[in-house]
């Protein structure tokens, strides 16, 4: 006698299901919890603190700030704002995240300008195990950043991201290193922002 292609013999079954859906099903019942419940859990659990707010500005010490984006989450750093810091004593660093896009700053001496310190950045990064295949993308390109200060930029790709270097020196010996990555989609999403974040360096006159 034929079988139904739907029988299932007696030692695949489980409580009258076939053992062999039980894994898929299984997979696509945590992957709804997750969606349903364990993100918003987090989205509730954020403190407002740290999501930047219109008119914050991350605090690099000595008058140095820049403006991240509004809505971003504030990973490291400090901020400038009505309920924060003023300028002066800030963080030589700061991150800043928000949909897979990641923006590191850094602050130190430096005592080139700003196409040699964009060289040493991209010298450390085809170093780094945390870019394999890092390789510039493009031609290198100038930024015009608040209150005359002056950067370069390029974008590069790497078999884990792709992103964007920026590098600026300051009259007090200091350079600058913004960079931002993320997947290629995620950083042409947020590109506005981006570029927002990096004519936004500026040295304001401390009190």
């Amino acid at each position: 006698m034929a079988r139904s292609r739907s029988w299932i013999p007696v030692e695949r079954r489980w409580l009258g299901l076939d053992r062999r859906s039980l894994l898929p099903a299984l997979v696509v019942l945590v992957i709804a919890v997750v969606l349903r419940a364990v993100i918003p859990w987090i989205d509730h659990h954020i403190a407002e603190d740290d999501v930047v707010r219109a008119g914050d500005r991350l605090n690099l010490s000595s008058g140095l700030t820049v403006t991240p984006p509004v809505g971003w989450l504030l990973i490291d750093g400090l901020l400038v704002g009505a309920s924060t810091v003023q300028p002066g004593t800030g963080s030589s660093t700061a991150t800043v995240a928000r949909s897979g896009v990641g923006a590191q700053i850094q602050v130190a001496p430096f005592a080139g300008d700003a196409n040699a310190l964009l060289d040493q950045l991209n010298r450390n990064e085809s170093r780094s195990d945390d870019r394999p295949e890092f390789t510039i993308d493009g031609s290198r390109g100038a930024v015009n950043a608040a209150g005359g200060i002056a950067g370069v930029v390029e974008n590069y790709t790497s078999t884990s991201s792709d992103g964007i270097i920026a590098a600026y020196v300051l009259p007090d010996g200091r350079g600058l290193a913004i960079e931002v990555s993320g997947a290629e989609s995620q950083l042409s999403a947020h590109n506005g922002q981006i570029s927002a974040m990096l004519r936004s360096v500026s040295v304001e006159a401390r009190s």
